[in-house]
């Protein structure tokens, strides 16, 4: 959002005033921007035919602009937590199911997603043109923010997007303390899949002070916690 700076005189001409004429001119700017996708295909012979995304955004926010919360920008943001730790955990996991293909009765599909932190346009742009149809897609799992965990402590949102969700994550628990939410919606992809109706689990770890600002960096990062949160 544009702020316009006035002198005070004319913030008292303006104060006073029954009527205001304000102008302003918009100036868009379109960038390239890519979806990153990999399919793993399922062995079953019925149910290869369905899927589950599991995805993260690679998108942070370059040397700042809107969203940042430092105070100046033009500094590096990392984004290490926010988000290469969802993005990390995407390429893990695809690393990990892609050598157990024979035990996987559905297709994987992995998405790293552009544009989140610009309003989720990558998330939205593959729910309008999806590469595995949505009414074969069963489930989207989501990792935004997933690399600062303290006390044991995970947040997963979604719970009430299926029936199935909350008794699964009960027996897969192992020594997490959670929170368990159960709204399909928040502000990360996952949103845009459960507004097409498709079961979503968001899993995520908290804020912290280094939200959105220069400081959120690779050596801060619970990589250990990570790990389990994946193993989960």
């Amino acid at each position: 959002i544009p702020v316009a700076v006035i002198s005070k005189q004319t913030a008292e001409k303006l104060a006073n005033a029954k009527e205001v004429m304000l102008r302003i001119d918009v100036v868009r700017a379109d960038v390239a921007a890519h979806n990153v996708v990999g399919v793993i295909e399922g062995s079953d012979p019925v149910l290869k035919n369905e899927a589950i995304v599991i995805g993260a955004h690679y998108d942070h926010l370059g040397r700042g602009g809107e969203g940042i919360l430092a105070p100046r920008s033009g500094e590096i943001h990392h984004g290490a937590d926010d988000n290469a730790s969802g993005t990390a955990g995407v390429l893990e996991l695809a690393r990990i199911f892609s050598a157990q293909r024979a035990k996987l009765k559905r297709t994987l599909v992995f998405i790293a997603f552009s544009g989140e932190e610009e309003g989720l346009l990558g998330s939205n742009y593959y729910v309008n043109h999806p590469l595995w149809p949505l009414d074969k897609t069963v489930a989207m799992i989501n990792m935004d923010m997933i690399g600062r965990m303290k006390d044991r402590k995970l947040v997963i949102g979604g719970v009430g997007t299926a029936k199935e969700w909350r008794q699964l994550l009960t027996t897969a628990n192992d020594g997490f303390e959670l929170t368990l939410n159960e709204d399909g919606y928040g502000p990360s992809d996952h949103s845009q899949f459960y507004g097409k109706q498709i079961p979503v689990l968001f899993f995520w770890t908290g804020t912290h002070n280094d939200y959105h600002k220069p400081s959120d960096t690779s050596d801060k990062i619970n990589y250990n916690d990570e790990a389990q949160i994946l193993k989960m």
